[in-house]
């Protein structure tokens, strides 16, 4: 793909909440068909966000694919029922695949994209929001900003950050409560 395909996918419309539901309530009861067409469908969030995070034209190709991946892993666990918009759900999902994606030092996603200020749905932007414990565990536990691999046990939290196993779960269980809360409240909106 190149920056013109880019433009042709940022082109197309969004998809409707109902076609979304409907879409993915047939994909979650087994339709390769659904799946794909949603798939498909919502390649423009890909395609957004990697201009959001202001991807170089030389990158572009990787991000998207990389992007791509992260969408494929959302809307297969995205779940319509719990009132929330795919394009809130799978923002992570995509982001975390390109930043992966991007060549530069690993362990620095900010080193090598810049953040922007605002972005609705983006949990970075969420998380940074907590306070500085809890923002601490939520992104050692699930592993923000890194490669994504398996989550890290409360036991490997709470020794780096010289807390107990208990403080540790209380601190995850008050972040992902914030979390839920303000995920809540954006529910029905895109992101941009």
């Amino acid at each position: 793909m190149d920056q013109l395909t880019l433009r042709g996918i940022l082109a197309a419309p969004p998809l409707s909440r109902e076609r979304e539901q409907e879409l993915a309530r047939s994909a979650r009861a087994g339709s390769a068909e659904a799946r794909g067409e949603l798939i498909r469908l919502s390649l423009r969030l890909v395609a957004m966000r990697v201009r959001h995070l202001g991807v170089p034209a030389k990158d572009v190709d990787d991000a998207l694919q990389a992007g791509t991946v992260g969408l494929i892993a959302a809307v297969d666990r995205f779940d319509p029922e719990r009132g929330v918009r795919l394009a809130t759900f799978a923002w992570p999902w995509i982001t975390t695949s390109i930043r992966s994606s991007i060549s530069g030092p690993p362990h620095e996603p900010d080193a090598v994209v810049p953040r922007p200020a605002e972005t609705r749905g983006d949990l970075d932007t969420l998380v940074a929001r907590l306070p500085i414990r809890l923002a601490e565990v939520v992104r050692l536990r699930f592993r923000l900003g890194e490669p994504p691999d398996v989550l890290r046990t409360h036991a490997d939290v709470a020794a780096r950050l010289g807390l107990t196993i208990a403080q540790v779960r209380w601190a995850e269980a008050k972040a992902l409560g914030r979390l839920r809360d303000r995920l809540a409240r954006l529910g029905d909106r895109d992101p941009l």
